[in-house]
């Protein structure tokens, strides 16, 4: 079985002859009608990836999305539309969707889609530190929209806290966290889990401690990126992180 998918629309000839193309491919398939009907599935059960019309009766597909991300924040939903809803599709762009099909499509280009996005699953883990919850929030969905599993926390009991029961490839870490600082908690989950890929460290250019940070790269290969954070930088640096893994 290559995975596990839910299929949700209102267009039951649409649903049966999409169903029967992906099990044919070697997905299994559940199927649901509508929006309130995919909530209770993805909260009872498990999927790879959920294909989702937008515009549906009651509770339309980016509600129902919205809904999905409350339940499982790493919610993989690719949505599809018939019809010209700008603003509906950057809504559901904006909430994380991975991508906002037109419909009609050939079949294989939703077979390809789905097909990406299976191959994006095992990006790997990372714990998101910053006391800033307005940037941590954004950052963890910039992560998770690229496949990453991400925990994010604002202070630095927290992040022990999650790296007691978690095993994590990247640290992404303020250093001035509050209560535990970036630095000593890079250190004590290093002492629990030998392991990490790397720790990525981010401050302001005047908190940084130019002479340790050089030492904790040449010593324990740790990296550090100042602030007013560079997003393509950082998602560069973690694709050369973790294509090294590979």
């Amino acid at each position: 079985m290559k995975g596990r998918l839910l299929l949700v629309d209102d267009n039951e000839a649409y649903l049966d002859s999409t169903r029967d193309v992906m099990e044919d491919e070697g997905y299994e398939v559940v199927t649901a009608a509508g929006g309130k009907e995919a909530v209770q599935l993805v909260a009872s059960q498990q999927f790879d990836v959920v294909v989702m019309d937008i515009k549906m009766p009651g509770m339309n597909g980016v509600e129902s999305f919205i809904e999905m991300k409350k339940l499982d924040p790493e919610v993989k939903v690719i949505m599809c539309t018939a019809y010209i809803v700008e603003h509906m599709i950057r809504q559901a762009l904006e909430q994380g969707a991975l991508a906002v099909l037109n419909k009609p499509f050939e079949m294989g280009l939703l077979l390809k889609t789905i097909e990406n996005v299976m191959e994006e699953r095992h990006k790997g883990s990372i714990l998101l530190g910053d006391r800033d919850e307005e940037l941590c929030t954004a950052l963890a969905g910039i992560l998770r929209a690229r496949g990453h599993k991400v925990e994010a926390v604002h202070n630095g009991r927290d992040a022990l806290g999650k790296a007691s029961v978690q095993d994590f490839d990247i640290l992404l870490l303020e250093m001035n966290l509050p209560v535990v600082n970036g630095m000593e908690v890079y250190h004590r989950i290093k002492a629990m889990q030998g392991k990490i890929l790397a720790a990525i460290l981010i401050g302001f250019q005047e908190e940084i401690d130019a002479a340790g940070l050089r030492r904790l790269k040449r010593e324990e290969g740790a990296l550090c990126l100042t602030k007013p954070l560079d997003t393509v930088q950082l998602l560069d640096l973690l694709a050369t992180i973790f294509a090294a893994k590979q």
